[in-house]
């Protein structure tokens, strides 16, 4: 009977959930009793696509790559993924360690399907003390651009590129 429970995190909150798998080809609508928003999850044939986690994909995924030569990258999920700081209080998604001009909660990238196919990028400013640099050009607290592959970012003194 176990196998018919389906667990996950809300993606807006990351209180764990669950719920009963239904019959193949149904939906299921669940209100989060923590943060109180609606996910809606689609049953398909051969699996469960949750949002905020990428269904298998033969494709690669997109990622955030430093350019200081670490070979460290960062996979990007669809939905939300939020930028910044490492810090053990502050909740984020990607969490950049040794850069203290990087704020907590800097930016949020969208990652959302392309028409077409491949996937589409959003980049919104959340917080930033210091100002963000999207292929050189200064981003304020409020901005938002879509960002295209091949695309650098500048966090504080981290700078990053966006790979597919």
């Amino acid at each position: 009977m176990e196998n018919n429970i389906v667990r996950f995190k809300c993606p807006h909150c990351h209180q764990p959930l669950a719920f009963k798998r239904p019959e193949k080809g149904d939906s299921v609508g669940i209100t989060c009793p923590q943060c109180k928003n609606h996910i809606n999850i689609k049953i398909r044939e051969k699996a469960i696509h949750l949002p905020g986690q990428e269904p298998p994909t033969h494709e690669a995924r997109p990622r955030l790559m430093l350019t200081d030569g670490s070979q460290r990258d960062f996979v990007l999920r669809h939905g939300s993924n939020i930028i910044g700081r490492k810090d053990t209080d502050v909740e984020q998604d990607i969490a950049i360690d040794g850069d203290p001009t990087i704020s907590r909660r800097s930016v949020e990238i969208q990652v959302s399907l392309a028409t077409g196919g491949g996937c589409a990028f959003r980049l919104k400013v959340l917080n930033a003390k210091n100002p963000v640099y999207v292929n050189n050009s200064p981003l304020h607290v409020g901005n938002s651009i879509t960002l295209r592959p091949g695309d650098t970012l500048m966090l504080g003194g981290t700078k990053m590129k966006l790979c597919v």
